[in-house]
């Protein structure tokens, strides 16, 4: 009797707990949203007042609390639809960066550099010193007419398109107007330090409303863009090969032909293409729909938001004390940067890629430098050391800058 009162004293409790629990999650799950936006509106301020550092403080809210998943999708595929453009691509396998031996650390140099200026304050020493050095890397490219303008503008106009994309697509709530308006002003100004022009959009001359314009009208340009140029090429294929199928090298061929349809399921017709990227058949991509559905569903009804102290930092926010260095937290096949901790040599992922073919961060010395990674030299081999001189005077022109004021608070309306 006993055991059956106590059951049912618990069938009586389950009901109003699980639905106490699904309001206490509908109650706190959209407040940092609502904070977000809580400026700006009719009645308060106009999205044209947001100043550079207000966008940079909403972008971090996305991409630590918000939507860490989809921010770091968006910037992965972003960086591969970079060899979906042909001029891109044939400078990748121009420069020997298109091969098995030197894509690993290509790849994640470049991620490097971008997470780094995504998650550094624009006055911050780290976020200049790393538009410093990508800078330096493209200009003699951007010189020899082998980096064109355009090719800049679609690369930096990705990473806003897939930002929107991938996020409405994908996870619990849809951007607001005011953090897509912030995602624009951070774009912006990235932009203006990677010496971008804007010539080529609509509004290049006179300027734009706010950061949602110039977002929208970036990101229209950059759709239209692909539509124009992006063709399957033989360095395109190359590119995928090495960077998509290099992954799975190891493993049976299933495996690498699921990769690349999975890849495909988050890319439009016109990527996919020129990717040389094989369609996802109707089963594959029911499943995948069917999980992120799923997952999205989950995250808004059965999740709270995700406290301060479990923020998701992209780029680690100490120096190693033994190196004073940089190290990258994110594992791969080549452990590049990489500590190599207890956990980052014995954790499930690190047995995972071991039993696929990965190395152990330190297995093989300073082959993929353990001790972390220096902002002032990161990059191919050959240009290790050089440049000094170049990305100091990049640095002492940013610090002139006003990232006070409001990028488009003088502009047409």
């Amino acid at each position: 009797m006993d055991s059956l009162s106590s059951q049912s004293l618990w069938s009586a409790l389950a009901i109003p707990i699980v639905i106490g629990y699904v309001l206490l999650v509908r109650l706190l799950r959209y407040r940092r949203a609502d904070s977000i936006s809580s400026a700006f509106g009719p009645g308060k301020r106009s999205l044209s007042s947001m100043t550079t550092q207000e966008a940079f403080s909403i972008m971090q809210q996305l991409q630590q609390l918000e939507f860490p998943r989809s921010m770091s999708k968006a910037r992965t595929v972003a960086l591969l639809k970079a060899g979906g453009i042909p001029t891109m691509s044939k400078l990748f396998a121009v420069t020997g960066q298109n091969t098995r031996k030197n894509a690993g650390k290509r790849a994640v140099d470049t991620e490097i550099l971008i997470r780094e200026v995504q998650s550094n304050p624009g006055d911050s020493q780290r976020y200049m010193e790393s538009i410093a050095r990508m800078n330096y890397l493209h200009a003699r490219y951007r010189k020899a007419g082998k980096i064109l303008d355009e090719d800049l503008l679609h690369t930096l106009g990705s990473n806003v398109v897939e930002i929107f994309k991938i996020v409405d697509e994908s996870e619990w709530r849809k951007l607001s107007a005011v953090e897509k308006c912030a995602v624009g002003i951070f774009h912006k100004v990235l932009g203006e330090d990677m010496l971008i022009p804007y010539s080529y959009l609509p509004s290049g001359a006179g300027g734009w409303t706010d950061g949602l314009h110039f977002a929208n009208e970036l990101y229209d340009w950059t759709v239209q863009y692909e539509e124009r140029v992006a063709k399957p090429v033989a360095t395109g294929d190359q590119y995928v090969r090495v960077y998509v199928d290099g992954a799975t090298s190891s493993l049976p061929a299933p495996f690498t032909s699921f990769l690349r349809k999975t890849i495909a399921f988050d890319l439009d017709e016109t990527m996919r293409i020129s990717l040389n990227l094989e369609r996802p058949g109707a089963i594959l991509s029911l499943l995948l729909g069917f999980a992120r559905g799923l997952r999205r569903a989950l995250l808004r009804h059965t999740c709270l938001p995700r406290p301060a102290f479990l923020a998701v930092h992209n780029v680690e926010v100490d120096a190693n004390p033994e190196t004073k260095l940089y190290n990258f937290d994110r594992l791969t096949l080549q452990p590049w940067y990489v500590k190599p901790s207890a956990w980052n040599r014995w954790s499930p992922k690190a047995l995972l890629l071991k039993a696929v073919g990965g190395r152990s961060p330190g297995s093989l010395g300073d082959r993929y430098h353990p001790g972390g990674y220096d902002l002032k030299t990161i990059g191919p081999k050959p240009q290790e050391g050089k440049g000094t001189e170049d990305m100091a005077a990049t640095v002492e022109f940013l610090k002139t800058r006003n990232l006070t004021a409001c990028p488009f608070s003088r502009m047409g309306r």
